[in-house]
């Protein structure tokens, strides 16, 4: 009996050991099959991703291909633009007829080491194109037998050599980029030679590096472990790409939502603009399988994409102060047209609520702007000194350089004349192109917004380092449709204040202090940019007068110009320059890798003498229903103390403390005489519907734990001092990484 109990527990354990072994096993087969489904579907939805294109679908197919030079564009952003298109059928063809019979095409030279556009690379892009369009419903390509040869044929010849590129970066990530793609598409039609001598082109990409290097590194990673159904490495791959979606105040995505590369640099247009790229495709590739981002990761990519990247596009043009080094033919078309792309992604990988915003933003990018409606405000991106403003049918922009953001660099023989891009730049859009492709005919010391010295020495290049302004004080600040930006100049022998000021849809533009060491004449530049039409302009009450020449005179009252949708509104006792004439350059003297050919165009460009030490004008749209401006509608306050613009329809205040004083408001509606400050700042004074106020500052050096602010009068909350009638209140700056960052106060009386 006792044998037979025995027996039977052994019987019951090798019975439940069964069970468990047999579940186990199903979980693991479960598991495998749960792998290759996502997987199948990643691969899936690359293709269906490389097959569609939002350009092709609203008619840019033309303009892409003229855009990007055939996909020559030196620029990958706005390169693989024309990858994202579905090409003439009668390209395709042209390539399958041109094509030898060993696999090659005579128009590309093989044996260049040009380490700028490598001529190798385009076959590359020939078979991607081959590609899509056999995988294309939509073309008459779709399954044709000659270009599936064609396809093959290229294919084999490239794969029968290791063809290297003297940078690197071709090598490694650029021709990967293209093939990994080509590779997918056309899986199940490989021989099975051919698609293992294609993954090990793909072997070429190694996980390494680091920033968007390092992104681009991991996705090639990610199609060779596609084509080899291999999870471990696609995770791998996977986890590497989503670690690098995080905020930081080193380099990378800044928590302003601004990008930072090669130090404290503002990248939007360059690495800023192929970080977003990446992010969202990857994140369409990756969604609804076990690999996708968790959701957080995605509203970080979101959010940089909209309320960073998008501010500084309009009318579907990207503001050329946020190129980085990149002022290349058709940048701000191509860059913005490229972040329509990730924002078309965003769309699709979001609530049906945020996907709508998403949409509305890339259609703003793709339709003409007079059909879009824009009510923004004001954005200070704080860690980059670059303060936006998108108000009604109006774009401003100001950049700055301090010692704790560098202006710009130059490399690669690219940016050689970007000496003075930050100084203060300004950027006035209305229909977005009316500075595309000006760079070659510009006088690189006649910029928009800036103050330098009037002289025709070689402007010196710039490095790597790139420069910052050595003066600790600059600085912006945003509250609702107004803001603030400004500097204190500190560069070769150059010193004074320079402050911008934006209420609505107008700029004001001050200027003081100015001066050299070396006591040259000093210039501030209103605008530069395509003559359009012709000027108009007066003094006084006077009628407004068609000018087609250049002048220069010594204004006694204030003058209005007008032309291209814009109204400039010049005060008194200043010497105004207007220049309309043709300019001659080369895109040669811009970046080295284009053509040494002159070309010419005619500008319009507007100065001023600062032979007082001060300056003092406004730019806003000219529109037929402000054909009047009443300039006594603003009080203007212009001293090296303090520079104070106050509109006195609804009361808002805008100032620079360049001083700590006690400054009397002219005609303020908020009911304020005066306003004190113990330090320097700059702030923004608003009424609230509730009636209080509400000041916001931000610290333009850096530096200062606090500051002391005084409103004439007596307030809640605050310290009231009665023999003096002024209420204090003590406001504590932002500190650390988020010094320069703004701080609002709200008081009551």
């Amino acid at each position: 009996m006792y044998v037979w109990r025995g027996k039977q527990k052994i019987l019951i354990l090798l019975i439940l050991m069964k069970r468990i072994i047999l579940s186990l096993a199903f979980i693991f087969i479960g598991q495998i099959f749960l792998y290759a489904s996502d997987i199948q579907k990643c691969k899936q939805q690359i293709i269906d991703w490389h097959l569609s294109s939002i350009f092709s679908d609203e008619g840019l197919t033309d303009e892409i291909i003229a855009l990007t030079d055939s996909g020559s564009y030196i620029d990958l952003s706005v390169k693989e633009l024309f990858l994202n298109i579905r090409l003439p059928e009668q390209m395709i063809y042209h390539w399958v007829e041109t094509q030898t019979e060993n696999g090659y095409w005579r128009d590309i030279d093989y044996r260049d080491k040009n380490p700028s556009g490598w001529a190798p690379s385009f076959h590359v892009m020939r078979l991607f194109h081959l590609a899509k369009a056999y995988q294309s419903q939509q073309m008459s390509t779709y399954h044709s037998d000659k270009v599936l040869a064609a396809y093959i044929r290229g294919l084999r010849f490239w794969v029968s050599f290791t063809l290297t590129c003297p940078n690197w970066w071709y090598t490694e990530i650029g021709v990967n980029k293209m093939l990994g793609p080509a590779l997918l598409l056309m899986e199940n039609l490989l021989p099975e030679d051919l698609k293992i001598q294609g993954v090990e082109q793909l072997n070429r990409s190694k996980i390494g590096m680091s920033g968007q290097n390092r992104v681009w590194l991991a996705g090639n990673v990610v199609y060779r472990a596609l084509l080899q159904n291999d999870e471990i490495l696609l995770k791998e791959a996977r986890d590497v790409i989503l670690s690098e979606i995080y905020i930081t105040t080193k380099e990378g995505l800044q928590p302003d939502y601004s990008y930072h590369q090669h130090g404290p640099q503002l990248q939007f247009g360059n690495y800023g603009l192929a970080y977003a790229l990446s992010m969202t495709y990857w994140t369409r590739a990756f969604r609804n399988t076990q690999f996708s981002f968790p959701d957080e990761k995605i509203r970080i990519v979101g959010n940089y994409i909209l309320n960073g990247l998008n501010k500084v596009v309009w009318g579907g043009y990207m503001d050329y102060s946020a190129c980085g080094r990149q002022f290349f033919k058709n940048a701000q078309r191509g860059k913005a047209l490229a972040l329509a792309q990730s924002l078309a992604d965003m769309s699709v990988v979001t609530d049906t609520v945020s996907a709508q915003v998403y949409k509305i933003a890339y259609r703003n990018i793709l339709i003409p702007p007079s059909s879009v409606a824009r009510v923004e405000g004001t954005m200070a991106f704080y860690r980059s000194d670059m303060l936006v403003s998108k108000v009604g049918d109006a774009y401003f922009s100001v950049r700055l350089a301090s010692p704790w953001s560098i202006a710009t660099e130059a490399g690669n023989g690219e940016n050689l004349k970007g000496y003075y891009m930050g100084e203060g730049v300004t950027s006035y859009m209305r229909n977005g192109s009316e500075y595309e492709n000006i760079f070659p005919f510009w006088n690189w010391r006649r910029l928009p917004g800036i103050t330098v010295p009037d002289d025709t020495i070689p402007l010196p290049l710039l490095t790597w380092d790139g420069y910052r302004n050595d003066s600790t004080f600059a600085g912006v600040l945003s509250s609702g449709t107004a803001g603030v930006a400004a500097m204190i100049l500190g560069r070769d022998g150059v010193s004074g204040n320079k402050g911008y000021f934006i209420l609505g849809n107008r700029m004001f533009c001050l200027g003081n202090s100015l001066q050299t060491q070396a006591g040259q004449s000093l210039i501030t530049t209103i605008n530069s940019t395509y003559l359009e039409g012709g000027m108009r302009w007066r003094t006084g009450n006077n009628k407004m007068d068609r000018v087609d020449d250049d002048f220069s005179a010594y204004i006694r009252k204030p003058v209005i110009l007008e032309h291209n949708g814009w109204r400039y509104y010049i005060t008194e006792n200043q010497t105004l320059n207007v220049a309309i004439a043709p300019s001659q350059g080369s895109w040669h003297e811009i970046a080295r890798f284009y053509a040494d050919k002159v070309k010419q165009d005619t500008l319009f460009t507007v100065t001023l003498n600062n032979d007082s030490g001060k300056y003092e004008y406004m730019v806003m749209p000219a529109n037929d229903n402000n054909q009047e401006i009443d300039y006594s509608q603003v009080k203007i306050t212009n001293t090296p103390l303090v520079q104070l613009v106050e509109d006195i329809k609804d009361g808002t205040v805008c100032g620079v403390c360049y001083r700590p004083g006690l400054f009397p408001l002219k005609k303020s509606l908020l009911k304020v005489r005066y306003i004190s400050l113990s330090g320097q700042a700059l702030f923004i004074l608003q009424k609230e519907k509730d009636g209080g106020l509400k000041i916001s500052l931000s610290d333009p050096t850096r530096r200062q734990k606090s500051i002391s602010i005084g409103f004439s009068g007596r307030y809640k909350n605050g310290l009231y001092d009665k023999r003096k009638n002024i209420t204090f209140f003590e406001v504590e700056f932002p500190q650390g990484d988020k010094a320069g960052k703004e701080v609002s106060v709200f008081i009551k009386r």
